[in-house]
């Protein structure tokens, strides 16, 4: 067999992780429900760990965008459900009583596995390939069928099915009695029953695809037949038997590595694929070594769930330019604030993992680190107060804040006093501004707006987020709803006293 000398699509970017932990900003950014969403069903496949790991060399970014390129018309769909097929085979072969049932389905699986290979080779040769990781694995693919070892399995698989296929045989059945002998041109009753129903053909028919994990053990009857089938052709059932020991374990680690890659790719493929039906933009990240460009973004997650749902997401566009580094978001509850924030450090995350993001058009630079810092309410049982908690949290994150990090704040220090929530909240700002970071902090404290030249004010409203100079209204409106003063809270007193 060939050596592994080709190690991935991939490969040169980092191979997809076996193992990693959930990043800290997961849960604020809500892509812990994203990545749980996106691997739905492809458990087997260990996604999680691939999901949960930024790139930071934009040479492998760019080079996983090109595979993912190559792969927007699902030329390989096919690899993919073939080798499911295969592991379907091969599992069937593990559950089946019948020793001689289970070296059919090994068979199977070996004839199943040469086809997928060939099929692939075909796929890639035919298809405009512009990705280097593909061309690499076109490349592999040729040298790995025209090894001896997987010409010779492929063939011989191929040539025992056929055999096998065309064993002819009779079985009289007389009472309790069912006899196997040679054929001897007696009459096909299967042509004949055949013949019959021909005048009900239809034409082409969609094909059944059967679940081969259950219902593949044969009764009593059938494995009696079997039994006579194998005195009448011995050595072609012992011929099978060898051929499959010899081949109990054929599949090339690099197709196992290939075929992970594969199902990473299209698991983010089949999740957004409802997303681009919709008409919603996707488009391949320009990685820059700064700035902040991007057209028509929005939330997918949340998009996901709208379309489902017959609705739209509002899309945004944001840019930082020249020596800005700081969005200040100010606005109404329920205005699109914290929406907006998570769906741009969603993009930075996404962009790194060298996916097709949400928007128009998207242009930003490869994180060193994605920090984040939420609003997380009171928790009973806290041995500190909640202010105290936000404080230390804080006080541990902003060291960890370098020049090629991204900061994503919401609503900090909302616990204490105006005047002192805006205190500390311009020190924190003040921290990352002198860091050289990028980032997105969401408050109802207007001052931040005008802290400083590189600070960027937007207005939120309607999901819908401007630039433009914070008018004290969200202040307002959030003291007022602090202390029950809004309109709607005042008319639900007097209507409860009434």
């Amino acid at each position: 067999m060939i050596d592994s000398d080709f190690s991935g699509l991939f490969a040169k970017s980092g191979a997809l992780p076996a193992d990693a932990p959930e990043p800290g900003y997961f849960p604020d950014l809500q892509l812990d429900q994203l990545v749980d969403a996106v691997v739905a069903g492809r458990e087997r496949h260990n996604l999680r760990p691939a999901f949960r790991v930024r790139l930071e060399d934009p040479a492998g970014i760019e080079r996983r965008q090109a595979v993912f390129a190559d792969l927007a018309g699902e030329p390989l769909r096919a690899f993919c459900d073939g080798l499911a097929r295969y592991e379907r085979q091969i599992e069937a072969a593990t559950r089946v009583r019948h020793p001689r049932q289970a070296q059919r389905w090994r068979l199977n699986a070996l004839a199943s596995y040469a086809d997928v290979i060939d099929a692939a080779a075909a796929v890639l040769d035919d298809a405009p390939l512009s990705s280097a990781g593909l061309r690499e694995w076109r490349e592999w693919l040729h040298r790995y069928r025209a090894d001896p070892s997987f010409a010779e399995m492929a063939a011989g698989a191929r040539a025992l099915v056929a055999e096998l296929e065309g064993l002819q045989y009779t079985l009289s059945i007389s009472g309790d009695s069912i006899v196997a002998s040679p054929f001897a041109e007696q009459e096909d009753l299967n042509a004949g029953t055949l013949a019959t129903f021909e005048r009900f053909d239809t034409g082409q028919v969609t094909p059944h695809e059967f679940d081969l994990r259950g219902g593949a053990e044969m009764n009593d009857l059938h494995a009696a037949i079997l039994d006579l089938v194998v005195k009448l052709f011995p050595e072609v059932f012992d011929r099978v038997a060898a051929f499959v020991d010899r081949y109990a374990d054929v599949r090339h680690p690099v197709i196992a590595v290939v075929e992970r890659e594969l199902q990473f790719a299209s698991a983010w493929l089949d999740f957004t694929a409802p997303v681009r039906q919709a008409g919603l933009p996707f488009c391949t990240p320009e990685i820059r070594p700064r700035g902040l460009d991007v057209t028509a973004t929005y939330d997918v997650l949340l998009a996901n769930a709208l379309i489902a749902d017959g609705r739209r997401p509002v899309t945004n566009d944001v840019t930082l330019g020249g020596d800005e580094s700081l969005l200040v978001i100010t606005g109404p509850n329920q205005g699109g604030k914290t929406t907006f924030a998570r769906t741009v450090g969603q993009l930075y995350h996404l962009a790194a993992l060298g996916v097709p993001v949400p928007g128009r058009s998207v242009a930003l630079h490869a994180p060193d680190a994605i920090l984040t810092h939420f609003d997380r309410g009171d928790r009973a049982g806290d041995l500190q107060s909640r202010l105290e908690e936000e404080a230390t949290r804080m006080a541990a994150m902003l060291p960890a804040v370098s020049d090629r990090s991204v900061v994503i704040l919401n609503e900090m220090f909302s616990s204490t006093t105006f005047v002192d929530a805006r205190t500390m909240s311009t020190d924190v700002l003040r921290a990352v501004l002198d860091a050289g970071a990028v980032g997105v902090c969401v408050t109802f404290i207007d001052e931040l707006s005008n802290l400083d030249p590189r600070v960027v004010s937007l207005v939120a409203g309607a999901f819908k987020v401007t630039r433009g100079r914070a008018d004290g209204a969200a202040h307002a409106l959030a003291l007022a709803t602090k202390y029950g003063l809004t309109q709607d809270q005042l008319r639900a007193r007097i209507e409860a006293h009434a």
